[in-house]
């Protein structure tokens, strides 16, 4: 029985078991144990739960079990698969369960109906109603039918929910997966539990064509889900006769081909071209059995929905040790005029339980994966920085810092173009607990004062100022939360400019140059900001000390 089926069985039988008990008891909500819960949400939602000294993911898990324990009976296997959830994800990074099996019990539809049975509750007992979106447990979406090499897609469209904080703005994601067997592969087995066959010694190749996108490349991941060797857009060695767009300014004429290679086998002390090696995990030394591949595409130039770049998804081809092809799939247009785009129906609610991590004044996480030992599939090549706000300091999130230049690719510049900062940074704004993005805005949608500054407003509709145009400020939706966290991805990570960002928020020492680049961020409200633009709010929370202002 495997890691997941177990995980989930124990998950299954505990909820059994309290629905059970309370079947068996005849157990009904008293008015007691209702005004009990009640209290104890709102106690938890003040920040009454303790969490300094824990992770980010055990203080979740203490969160939830606050709640689990003083749960009223209709609510108790609800909060109980919650707490197991998050627990289970907490003892992965801890205990060092698989990552991939704990990923697969994260997408479980049936924590979508758990959430909303609690969310409904506090609407209707509690008089704790976010107004958040109508939940809806659904299974998830497939893209195999339209294009099997890619059976799984990630858009604005798809996934964006818990536990993906993806990026709406135009960011598509294209994957499959990779068993790595030879006994599978001796019996002609091509596919294997949702994923394609490769033996020992074997490869992957892809052909296409590079994409009209700000950026894109092919990230391997190990049975952990660490990364493996990433294959760059600008390091992507064009075909014969091809010229590649993301090394050099190319005409519109030019051809533009391409392919990258997966090796199910350790790398050699000469590695070819284009070419990861994945038979190893990231240790290095540790055979590898299980690939999760995904194709990534940041910010298509065609907007900010679901796309491809303009370009049929690669082809696929697999091959034995010998050399011998044994399945391929041809080029495929996932997005072409006439199919329906892939959606998903599954909708989390706004669950009304606080984010523990929110803190005034703000600080600042470059962790892309909690701080655990596997990479989640976090993407390699970008630089990631989050912090965390709350109503619990104030209604609105200003943020001032000194913006980066990037190629601007949906108004014709080149992403090869010279001269410019970085090659993307954008930023998003998430709730921990529904996992999807309210907003996204490239960094060339800020607005800039003419000190070549930004500044950002996070808030809800009704809390927007209405001076944000005199202020030079760009706004972003808080969502129906409570809080929420803002998260930059910067790409490229080893960018000296995007690395020394990342040292001085870790606390690190910043110089003279590079200290204006790196985010400050404090909780306000709508009347100072109105009064004052963002030089209000940094003066009322004391921060008038900020170098730049």
């Amino acid at each position: 029985m495997t890691e997941t089926v177990c995980m989930r069985r124990t998950i299954s039988m505990t909820i059994l078991f309290f629905s059970a008990c309370l079947a068996a008891c005849g157990a009904r909500d008293t008015e007691s144990q209702i005004q009990q819960f009640c209290s104890t949400l709102t106690e938890v939602n003040s920040g009454s739960v303790d969490t300094v000294g824990l992770s980010e993911l055990d203080g979740h898990t203490a969160v939830a079990l606050v709640l689990l324990e003083n749960s009223p009976p209709s609510l108790a296997s609800d909060l109980e698969r919650i707490h197991q959830t998050v627990g289970a994800w907490a003892r992965s990074i801890s205990e060092g369960h698989s990552m991939v099996d704990t990923f697969d019990l994260l997408s479980a539809p049936e924590l979508i109906g758990s959430e909303g049975r609690v969310t409904d509750f506090a609407a209707n007992h509690c008089d704790i109603d976010l107004g958040g979106p109508q939940w809806i447990e659904a299974p998830p979406p497939s893209s195999e039918q339209l294009c099997p090499a890619w059976p799984r897609v990630g858009t604005p469209l798809t996934f964006n929910h818990f536990p993906n904080l993806p990026d709406i703005a135009g960011s598509n994601y294209f994957a499959q997966n990779f068993l790595i067997s030879k006994f599978a592969a001796m019996l002609g087995i091509e596919t294997l539990k949702g994923a394609f066959v490769v033996e020992p010694g074997g490869r992957v190749v892809f052909r296409g064509q590079y994409p009209e996108t700000r950026y894109f490349a092919y990230h391997p991941n190990d049975m952990d889900l660490n990364n493996l060797e990433t294959l760059r857009d600008e390091n992507l060695e064009p075909d014969t006769g091809s010229v590649n767009p993301f090394r050099e300014i190319a005409s519109s004429l030019a051809e533009n081909r391409y392919s990258a290679t997966l090796v199910f086998g350790p790398q050699p002390s000469r590695p070819e071209p284009n070419t990861s090696y994945v038979g190893l995990r990231k240790d290095g030394m540790s055979d590898n059995s299980f690939v999760i591949n995904m194709l990534r595409m940041y910010h298509v130039d065609s907007g900010n929905g679901p796309g491809s770049g303009g370009v049929p998804l690669p082809s696929l081809s697999i091959y034995d040790a010998e050399g011998e092809l044994t399945l391929h799939f041809e080029e495929c247009d996932m997005f072409a005029p006439g199919n329906a785009p892939v959606r998903t129906e599954q909708v989390f609610p706004a669950l009304p339980v606080i984010d523990h991590r929110a803190r005034n004044p703000a600080q600042w996480t470059t962790s892309s994966n909690f701080d655990g030992p596997s990479d989640l599939m976090a993407n390699s090549d970008v630089q990631y920085l989050a912090t965390h706000y709350s109503e619990l300091f104030g209604h609105i999130f200003v943020v001032r810092g000194k913006y980066l230049t990037q190629p601007n690719t949906r108004n014709g510049e080149s992403p090869a173009a010279e001269g410019k900062d970085v090659r993307l940074f954008n930023l998003c704004t998430y709730n921990f607990w529904n996992g999807g993005a309210s907003h996204c805005l490239l960094g060339n949608q800020l607005q800039r004062d003419p000190e070549g500054f930004y500044t950002l407003v996070i808030s809800k509709h009704a809390d927007k100022p209405e001076n944000l145009q005199a202020t030079h400020a760009s706004w972003m939706d808080w969502g129906p939360y409570m809080d929420g966290q803002l998260q930059y991805r910067f790409v490229f990570r080893d960018n000296p400019i995007v690395a020394a960002i990342a040292a001085a928020a870790d606390g690190g020492s910043v110089t003279e140059e590079i200290e204006p680049y790196v985010p400050a961020a404090v909780a306000c409200d709508r009347t100072t900001y109105e009064s004052g633009g963002w030089r209000a709010c940094f003066e009322k929370a004391g921060m008038d000390k900020v170098p730049y202002m």
